[in-house]
This record gives structure tokens, sequence and C-alpha cells, in this order.
């Protein structure tokens, strides 16, 4: 009987050990994941009136989380983007993105300065948006550099989607948009504006 009571208390003990284990991993486990997504910042970079008025973030918690699963390093602070001025473009443009034919994007200083846009930086995950909100592509940043307006030339914009290669064509059609983003800043695309040229890798889409 003694040696019952002695071999079951040893399980108990055991047992409660186990647990105690098990216990602190989970603790440690939850304490890394608030850790982690304390230190990880999500910003939503968008120039113009559209999806980010009802962004569903559960949403794109899901897509982040496949892309995670997918690189783990992506796992960092990323950004929320959408490209294109109506469905048709940027459902065109993100088919170009996905068929890694447009490589590169373009961003204004003076834009992300007066929204308080944060910089991008290499390495940086980027979530592109369809029109509607839904995320649709991830892609990251692998390099960057500052150019102004009147100096770009076929070395940008061969970086873009096929339709728009052709500089004869690129610098009217972005000057034109341009203008009617900068409009209300009051300010127009010169010569002398500032644009980083922002080249990225095609990492993940959802379909």
């Amino acid at each position: 009987m003694q040696l019952k009571s002695r071999i079951k208390k040893f399980h108990s003990v055991t047992n409660i050990s186990i647990l105690l284990v098990e216990i602190i991993f989970i603790n440690e486990t939850n304490r890394a994941l608030k850790k982690e997504s304390t230190q990880m910042k999500r910003s939503v970079v968008i120039d113009r009136d559209g999806p980010e008025k009802n962004l569903d973030h559960d949403l794109i918690d899901v897509f982040f989380n496949k892309a995670v699963s997918y690189d783990s390093a992506l796992a960092r602070h990323h950004q929320i983007r959408c490209i294109g001025i109506d469905e048709e473009t940027t459902g065109l443009i993100l088919n170009f993105i996905k068929k890694k034919e447009k490589i590169a994007t373009f961003s204004l200083p003076w834009v992300m300065e007066i929204e308080e846009h944060p910089n991008s930086d290499i390495g940086m995950p980027i979530i592109l948006l369809g029109y509607d909100g839904s995320p649709e592509v991830m892609i990251q940043i692998s390099n960057l550099y500052n150019t102004t307006f009147g100096e770009i030339s076929y070395k940008e914009t061969q970086l873009d989607g096929p339709p728009v290669q052709d500089p004869d064509v690129w610098i009217p059609l972005h000057r034109d948009y341009w203008n009617g983003l900068l409009k209300k800043y009051n300010k127009s695309c010169t010569n002398d504006m500032p644009v980083i040229v922002e080249e990225f890798d095609f990492i993940f889409a959802e379909k």
C-alpha cells in the first residue's frame, strides 16, 4: 500500500510539473506574440478617397498571415496601398504585378510629407488592395532611390507595366495623374518635383 501510494503521489507531482511547464510555455508564447504585435506596425498609405474608408482589417489579417506562413520574415512593419484610378486600371496593374511585368512603383515625397505617410524601406512588405478594398497582392521593396520628375527616363519607365514603359507614354500620363492628385495640395507636377522609385519583388497573391 505504501509503495502504491508513493507511486500515485509521484505521478501526481509529475503531472503537476508537466502542467506547470505547459502553462509557462503558453504564457511565454503569448508574451512573445504580444510583443511582436506591438512592435509590428501597419500603415495605410492611400492617396485618394476609396477603399481605405471601409477597410476590413480582419480580412487583411487573414491575407497577411497567409503570406507570413509562406515566409516568416514578412512578419514586420508593413504598408497597405491601392494602385490605380478605378476598378479597371487597378485590376490591370495588379495583373501586371502578378505576372512580374511591373516591378516598381513611384511615390511622391510632397504627398507623403503632407499626409504624414511613413517612408518605406528595403525589405518592407506592402499589401496591395483591389479597388473594392480586398487584399490581393503582397510585394516587398527590394530597392529604393530618389530622382526628380524631370530626370525620369527609360531606366525608370521600363520598370512599370507594359502599356506605359515608353517614356513618351509614361511621362505625360503621370504628369496628368499627379497634377490631379496634387491639385488639392496647391502643388503641380514640375520637373524638379522629387520622386521615389520603389523597386519590388512579387511575393504572394490571393488569387
